[in-house]
């Protein structure tokens, strides 16, 4: 592109690259975020009381003197953008042209002279300078010459885009993940390209097009899933992009341009809502270092004005304040936005009684969360696990933790470790991204190379991020898990996967298995049981089972004994006082070597050496990075290696008095425990044969747990008397029975 002066040369984008989209903006103005309909129901806003706040505020920035703002810190703090803005929006309402002119001098003038340099992460600033001239040009359009709208588009083309990361034009790297997947087009330029359709048709022809060629396709695939790949925090800030690129097409056209599942995907963050009101963690998670969860409040309240969900715009006015707070950097929410989305009838109700205690995502995701109850606060006594096998590797804040799970109870009790600090640092690339810093197996080979991160015997990064669904769905190198079983029973919640793929040529097979069994006996909550089974592809390698802690913990014998205690910093939802226990007992490998890692200068060590956060001071209680990590290792060298951990959630105090005794026979492994027995298979391959049980003899009933079965009916028989026959459905592989201890067999039919 050639630069004519300081405008520079419009040229038109190529028209070969992408399909012509065939949903077009309409030939009126205004058609960015409204149309001439909601004017009249906009004025009347100003005159409603829960929008008091909100008409101070707006009326404070269209009477500011943009002199006044216009100085060399505009961009950093976005409000001078807001004025603009305002100026535009009065002039839309009230037909006032001074406000018109303003605003559309304001514009030339901020694009002229805004300063960027030295921003963080600067091309948010220069895309937010894109979504406010898109504002000027469609709301103030009978007022522009072709003069103006000549200077306000090749500015842009030539002052603003180049500098963006998406480029100039709008088409470098991918769509998935990144900062190419978040405001720069799902936003900003397709803002821009409605404005300027009448005049610049070839803009919204190439932004829109890429659009629906390329964006929209990735996002239905993963809403299939009600779910989001880029972790706990930053699923909610690219979420919020959909939505807008979702609404500026609802206001054009009346439509959801993407699928209806899309409306399923912010019930996410209150399945993962912990009882202390914090969130699991997934991913890089920046939330926990600030101490608040309220990087959903702008998602929240763009899809609960969209889908008309009470719950979610209960949840947004808890986060960003009731209409009486306003933002204007990037991630805006000014007054004037406000009174253009939020709509009073949906109303706002914070009830979770239609949500499940369980929730199953699939693949590509393949997590499950399970809960014993929605009590969120102080007094909470529920049990909370996460479970994940995962499915496709998605790169940037995707972390390498297939396999991990979580365990909640008055406080984390099996955590993450780590922290999302600063990207790319030694911690981040070599430890919190890692498989280290999570509830995961790791397999040793001393020669393996993992990109940039050192060698931890974790799974294996691949270099560089997914582009677009093809590329993504197309590469086998991507896909790291597989969830092949799935149950959400609430008396044993069950989830299987192949991970094999995730460790690559070190194995030959990475099975593990997690049953999450709810009880209720005196300080005794829950059952949870992790089987794993690990061929390597050199018996030399080194397996190894971890378990993640906040606070030191204790190994007798067999079993470590983990407590959360201490009062953490107060904010909404949190409970007085940490007070919860887990035991952990490791049935197999017999003979293990159990070793605790961690304390002050060693919470992060790699081989030896620690690798520390990279931050001064100290960080608020709130952000989990761990204490350091429980190591459990067989005993000796060999090529397979099967691990057996049954844990129990108690309330913390003395230990309680409860050994899980293992059972073993040639198809299955397992452990009584309580007056649970449970079982897991040996092997991948669902059990089709005869499967006999030799039980404890009691005076109370087992619950058996067998899982790993074929699909079909299964008849149940205790000391040779048939006590019930049951069907087994391929999705589960899951056989959930009472009995009294003998001789139990389970013969298929």
């Amino acid at each position: 592109m050639k630069i004519d002066g300081v405008k520079g040369r419009i040229e038109a984008m190529p028209s070969d690259k992408y399909p012509k989209p065939n949903i077009l903006p309409p030939a009126c103005h205004p058609r960015l975020m409204l149309k001439r309909e909601l004017i009249d129901e906009l004025i009347r806003k100003l005159d409603m009381s829960a929008y008091a706040a909100a008409k101070a505020e707006f009326e404070t920035l269209k009477d500011t003197d943009f002199s006044s703002v216009m100085n060399a810190d505009a961009a950093r703090s976005g409000r001078a953008l807001g004025v603009i803005e305002a100026k535009a929006y009065e002039y839309l309402l009230f037909g006032d042209e001074k406000y018109g002119f303003d605003a559309i001098s304001s514009i030339k003038e901020y694009i002229d002279k805004a300063c960027f340099d030295g921003l963080a992460d600067d091309y948010r600033a220069m895309g937010q300078t894109m979504f406010t001239a898109a504002e000027v040009y469609d709301w103030c359009n009978p007022l522009l010459n072709e003069e103006d709208k000549y200077y306000i588009v090749a500015s842009i083309e030539n002052i603003i885009a180049p500098r963006m990361e998406i480029g100039m034009p709008p088409c470098k790297y991918g769509v998935v993940v990144g900062h190419q997947a978040e405001a720069q087009l799902l936003r900003d330029w397709l803002s821009f390209a409605i404005a300027v359709y009448d005049d610049y048709p070839d803009i919204y022809n190439f932004v829109a097009g890429r659009f629906f060629k390329l964006y929209v396709p990735v996002r239905n695939y993963w809403y299939e899933t009600e779910a989001t790949l880029q972790g706990s925090s930053y699923s909610g800030y690219r979420f919020t992009w959909d939505l807008w690129s979702a609404w500026l097409f609802k206001r054009m056209t009346g439509e959801l341009i993407y699928s209806d599942k899309m409306k399923l995907l912010p019930a996410q963050w209150l399945m993962y809502r912990r009882p202390d009101g914090q969130g699991l963690r997934d991913g890089d998670d920046y939330a926990e270092l600030g101490g608040r969860w309220d990087q959903y409040g702008f998602p929240w309240f763009y899809a609960g004005n969209l889908f008309r969900d009470p719950v979610y715009l209960a949840q947004a006015f808890k986060k960003i304040g009731k209409r009486d707070r306003f933002f204007y950097n990037e991630l805006t929410l000014t007054p004037v936005q406000l009174m253009i989305f939020d709509d009073l009838s949906i109303g706002e109700r914070e009830d979770y009684s239609h949500y499940p205690l369980i929730k199953h995502y699939a693949d590509p995701c393949g997590i499950t969360v399970a809960r014993t109850g929605w009590n969120i606060g102080p007094e909470s006594r529920d049990v909370m696990v996460f479970m994940k096998i995962g499915g496709l590797w998605s790169a940037n804040h995707h972390h390498m933790d297939f396999g991990a799970f979580q365990i909640y109870y008055r406080g984390i009790l099996a955590s993450d470790s780590g922290a999302y600090v600063h990207y790319g640092s030694p911690h981040d690339m070599s430890y919190n991204k890692q498989t280290i810093a999570h509830n995961c197996l790791l397999i040793y080979d001393p020669d393996e190379t993992n990109g940039r991160a050192v060698n931890s015997g974790g799974q294996i990064m691949i270099p560089g991020e997914v582009m677009d669904i093809e590329h993504w769905l197309g590469n086998e190198e991507f896909k790291m898990g597989e969830v092949y079983a799935h149950d959400e029973n609430p008396s044993c919640v069950y989830i299987a996967g192949d991970i094999t793929k995730a460790y690559r040529k070190k194995v030959r097979e990475v099975i593990r298995r997690m049953m999450f069994i709810p009880v209720d006996k005196e300080r005794i909550h829950a059952v949870f049981a992790v089987s794993d089974k690990v061929v390597s592809s050199n018996a030399d390698f080194k397996k190894t089972f971890m378990l993640h802690c906040q606070e030191e913990p204790q190994i007798i014998g067999n079993k470590t004994v983990i407590r959360r205690t201490g009062s953490p910093e107060s904010f909404h939802g949190l409970p007085l006082k940490y007070d919860g226990m887990l035991i952990n007992q490791t049935l197999l490998p017999k003979g293990a070597k159990i070793e605790s890692l961690g304390g002050e200068g060693r919470e992060f060590l790699i081989n030896g050496e620690n690798y520390p956060i990279p931050i001064n001071g100290k960080l608020k209680a709130s952000a989990e990075t761990g204490w350091g990590r429980i190591e459990i290792t067989p005993p000796m060298a060999n090529e397979s290696d099967e691990f057996l951990n049954v844990m129990l959630v108690c309330d913390n105090g003395e230990i309680v008095d409860e050994t899980a005794e293992l059972y073993e026979n040639d198809l299955a492994v397992g452990a009584f425990l309580l007056s649970e027995a449970i079982f897991f298979p040996r092997g991948k391959e669902a059990i089709a044969e005869e499967f006999e049980i030799a039980s404890p003899m009691t005076q109370q009933p087992w619950n058996y747990h067998v899982s790993g079965l074929k699909e079909g009916e299964w008849s149940v028989t205790l000391n040779g008397a048939e006590i019930c026959r049951k069907e087994v459905d391929a999705q589960s592989g899951m056989l959930n029975f009472s009995a009294l201890g003998g001789n139990i067999k389970l013969l298929p039919c």
